[in-house]
């Protein structure tokens, strides 16, 4: 459930709201990238809008809202929005008293100059997720994480390396994918479900 919004109802097309426990996953939805497809229900949110209370679409029509207008989603109410825009804030956890950074670089340029914190280049350029969900790590512990993944989270086993020019990707679809684009394979080995890559001659 969000920190700031008790209930958040979502109106899709043909349906009336989401159950409470997408409510996080309805902002994510909504907002990092604009993509509007919904993982549960797997549907394309035409409309969003944060309510205190789950209610049908019918009780909302006559109501007038609150808008961001550059995500389209529409608010209840101001404290409902300011929930929201608490989400979207770029904040150094370790710094409480320090208003929140214009952009996500500034933030990065912060942990790395005043803390010796770094992000993970390759899981902030492909994880869909809010800046507070993103982890920092020192030197030693961003090389654990590309190589071996996170201690308490065994769903990240690290990001695979590349033998042939020495770069890791974000997991092993987007090194096969990286292999089959930019290095060489055997085509009768690969027909017959042998998976093998060699350096390509330039």
């Amino acid at each position: 459930m969000l920190p700031f919004i008790r209930l958040v109802t979502v109106i899709i097309p043909f349906a009336t709201i989401v159950p409470p426990e997408c409510e996080f996953s309805a902002v994510r939805t909504s907002v990092p990238y604009v993509d509007r497809t919904c993982p549960r229900p797997l549907r394309f949110l035409f409309q969003v809008i944060f309510t205190k209370e789950v209610r049908p679409f019918r009780d909302l029509n006559n109501y007038t809202y609150l808008m961001d207008k550059k995500f389209k989603i529409c608010f209840e109410s101001a404290a409902i929005q300011t929930a929201y825009n608490k989400l979207l804030e770029h904040i150094c956890l370790l710094c409480s008293s320090r208003p929140a950074f214009r952009t996500f670089q500034n933030l990065k340029d912060h942990m790395k100059k005043e803390h010796e914190l770094q992000y993970c280049n390759l899981c902030v350029d492909n994880l869909k997720i809010f800046t507070g969900e993103r982890r920092c790590y020192t030197r030693a512990q961003l090389a654990l994480h590309k190589r071996k993944g996170d201690p308490e989270d065994r769903s990240h086993r690290g990001h695979p390396l590349c033998e042939f020019c020495d770069e890791r990707y974000m997991d092993t679809d987007e090194l096969y994918r990286h292999l089959r684009r930019d290095h060489l394979f055997c085509h009768f080995c690969d027909a017959d479900g042998f998976h093998r890559y060699y350096r390509s001659l330039l």
